[in-house]
């Protein structure tokens, strides 16, 4: 192929690295107001706004809720408006807000037990819902195990960080609100806000992304900030604008992961898994009912990959979602899914430990052999893979790195070695939207319906409709992030956007050269199946006689007939991408962990472009090593936040960053237009057991919990 498969540099860049991007923070239409919100400073409270009138609403007056009880801190309770940011906060801190602070709860387990402190006052149980994942006849397979093992496995709670906090700026004119968005789906935004703005007159909503700096998960929901800034601009006719500080984010920006899994898995003496049973604890934070029911699904999507790659159909797993006075939980990069694939990986090499395995072993005594469509007990289906073969690849790297670890411990290196062989499913359904269209001159555009926010899908977008019109890449220009660009779309996330919205790029372009063709044939006095195709030309083989895709475009509107598809592309079939993280570490005497060596071997289909797929295995990676080392949210027992700002909470550099050896496997493919599978996610889904595993080795003992620093060490007593 001319395009597809090549690794291309992004076309995104020049405008990102000149500074000629613009932000949220960057957008401040004339006669703007600046908004500050008062947050809660309890995390639990019930709370009076004393004087709050004038240029100062109550939030949940706005959102029309009337809740005068705060359930954590960082909550916004209160908004002030003023021409100037720093007068907005000047004033915000004039505001009264009488507290009654009321008991709070942190820990999900304590807050399920019946009894506990409510996480708020109007709860008869903090347990938001509870449900059972099973299989199989796991009391059988209990009765049959030689050796069983048990533990307590904590997959603590982050903050995604996000480089560009959160923020809003809302214009009404009278009749449309324009909201530009730091968000992973205008489209999501745009209905949220119509939905809620439709009892105050305002029927129709335009959503516009600038340049997003990051999101992972934390920017695909709409926050009551949006709303009440939204509001605002309508009551008082003038744009309103917000931003978020540092500090502000990161208290009240959904946080990821955060749960736990008190389990026992029944084994053979072999080595072979029978069964696993337990409980999956998740804090799912305060008790917000719009936020909590979706981010339940992530834990259930964890006990459904419980299995992975394996074949064990025996399992009963209870999965409980916890209120907590804490910050809400939402998506983090893989959602779901890298707490599933940790955990079983974790649970792998526990019972690797236990029989006196090796971790490489015992992988390949429980591998499926391969999917076609493979559903398992729990109800995921793998579309396709050789699990097997990846294990064959991956053995004479796994040994290379097994002979460098024995050489750094006859240096004196307290090394170890560690692997993952993590499931992951992605690209969701239900669609994904796009135009593609010829403008005078012959120029391409391309417009997207989902929202990328970093990753480069601008170009790999180029790429594809590119080789399906056999046109310079230069000579496509690629838009998004608008809902006036577009009827319909849906979102960035999940691994999804090159393989489910590149299909609707690759459709609509078809559906376009199709579109030409006919036209073409017209114009040259041709039959269609006359009529080929090649670099940009239409060509009569009877005839002779050809016409360029400028000249189709410079007449098609005189011919009534504008050069332009639409297409929705439906994804039936979420794929399931997979692949085998190798790990060399050094636990050094202060206790500092350093990433010696890392492999990664991913099957992710066709690869669209090798250099935007390396990237974001390096950045996954380096996600999950943070996940295995660094990152951990911290709340006292009042709920208060003590990694509230980047000197309390440790983010990975590129000290921390592990040098990746990255290949592509392509042994399977989704049946997708393009074929490809989605890698976006699978580095941070496989690098944080690879890494942990890899730890276990290097200090001989088992470890429950992360992250794995030198205070972890030290109690482990290995310092």
């Amino acid at each position: 192929m001319r395009y597809i498969g090549k690794a291309i540099k992004r076309i995104e860049d020049p405008q990102l690295i000149t500074g000629g991007a613009n932000y949220v923070y960057d957008i401040t239409p004339p006669g703007s107001l600046h908004a500050y919100f008062i947050r809660s400073q309890f995390a639990h409270a019930k709370f009076k706004l004393k004087n709050c009138s004038g240029n100062c609403y109550s939030v949940s007056e706005l959102l029309g809720t009337k809740d005068d009880e705060a359930v954590y801190f960082g909550q916004p309770i209160a908004v002030v408006l003023n021409k100037d940011p720093y007068a907005a906060r000047d004033e915000a801190e004039k505001v009264e807000v009488e507290y009654t602070s009321l008991d709070a709860v942190t820990d999900p387990i304590e807050a399920s037990k019946n009894g506990s402190r409510k996480s708020k006052s109007t709860l008869n149980s903090n347990v938001f819902k509870r449900e059972e994942v099973s299989s199989g006849d796991v009391d059988e397979a209990f009765r049959r195990a030689e050796k069983i093992v048990s533990g307590r496995l904590v997959n603590q709670r982050l903050i995604p960080s996000a480089m560009e906090p959160r923020g809003g700026v809302a214009r009404y004119d009278g009749r449309k609100l324009t909201y530009w968005s730091s968000t992973q789906s205008v489209f999501f935004v745009k209905k949220d806000l119509e939905r809620f703005l439709k009892n105050y007159g305002v029927n129709d909503v335009r959503v516009i992304q600038p340049s997003v700096g990051g999101a992972f998960g934390s920017k695909l929901m709409t926050y009551p900030e949006d709303f009440a800034v939204a509001l605002l601009s309508v009551i008082t006719g003038k744009p309103i604008k917000w931003f978020n500080t540092r500090t502000e984010d990161m208290v009240s920006t959904t946080h990821g992961r955060d749960m736990i899994l008190d389990f026992s898995a029944g084994f053979t003496s072999e080595g072979k898994l029978l069964g696993i049973k337990g409980t999956l604890y998740f804090n799912v934070g305060a008790p917000i009912r719009e936020v909590n029911e979706g981010s339940f699904e992530m834990a259930t999507t964890a006990a459904q990959m419980i299995t992975g790659h394996y074949d064990v159909n025996n399992v009963k797993i209870e999965v409980l979602g916890v209120n907590t006075n804490t910050t809400p939980i939402g998506p983090y990069r893989g959602a779901g899914r890298p707490e599933g694939s940790y955990f079983i990986e974790r649970i792998m090499n526990i019972g690797a430990m236990e029989l006196n395995i090796d971790q490489f072993s015992i992988r390949e005594i429980n591998a499926i052999k391969e999917a076609n469509y493979l559903t398992t007990g729990l109800r995921i289906t793998h579309d396709s893979g050789k699990y097997q073969e990846v294990l064959k690849i991956a053995k004479p790297y796994f040994e290379e790195l097994l002979k460098k670890k024995d050489e750094l411990r006859l240096r004196g290196e307290r090394a170890g070695i560690g692997m993952s062989f993590p499931a992951e499913i992605a690209s969701f359904g239900p669609y994904e939207t796009a135009k593609v269209r010829v403008l005078p001159g012959g120029k391409v555009q391309v417009i997207s319906g989902s929202s990328p926010h970093g990753q480069g899908d601008g170009t790999a977008f180029a790429q594809i409709a590119a080789e399906v019109l056999q046109i310079p890449m230069e000579d496509i220009e690629v838009l998004w992030g608008d809902t006036d660009l577009i009827a319909d779309g849906q979102y960035t996330a999940g691994s999804r956007t090159v393989t489910v919205g590149g299909s609707a790029v690759y459709e609509a372009s078809n559906r376009l050269l199709e579109k030409m063709r006919r036209l073409a044939a017209e114009r040259l006095g041709a039959k269609i199946d006359e009529v080929t195709y090649a670099n940009g030309k239409f060509f009569d083989e009877k005839s002779k006689k050809e016409i360029s895709l400028k000249e189709l475009a410079d007449g098609s509107a005189l011919m009534g007939v504008l050069l332009e598809e639409s297409y929705s592309y439906v994804q039936k079939m979420y794929t399931s991408p997979y692949g085998l993280h190798i790990a060399l570490v050094v636990v050094k005497e202060t206790g500092e962990i350093k990433i010696e060596g890392y492999v990664a071997l991913d099957d992710v289909g066709v690869v669209v472009n090798p250099l935007l797929a390396e990237g974001q295995v390096h950045g996954g990676v380096l996600q999950g090593v943070a996940q295995a080392i660094l990152e951990e949210v911290i709340y006292d027992e009042n709920g208060n936040p003590m990694t509230a700002d980047f000197s309390t909470y440790a983010l990975p550099t590129s000290v921390e960053g592990p040098n990746v050896v990255w290949k592509s496997l392509s042994l399977s493919k989704s049946d997708t237009p393009i074929g490809s599978k989605g890698i976006g996610e699978l580095g941070a889904i496989a690098a944080t057991p690879a890494v942990v595993n890899a730890i276990e080795d290097a200090i001989g003992q088992k470890i429950y919990r992360m992250p794995v620093n030198g205070q972890t060490l030290f109690h482990l007593g290995v310092l």
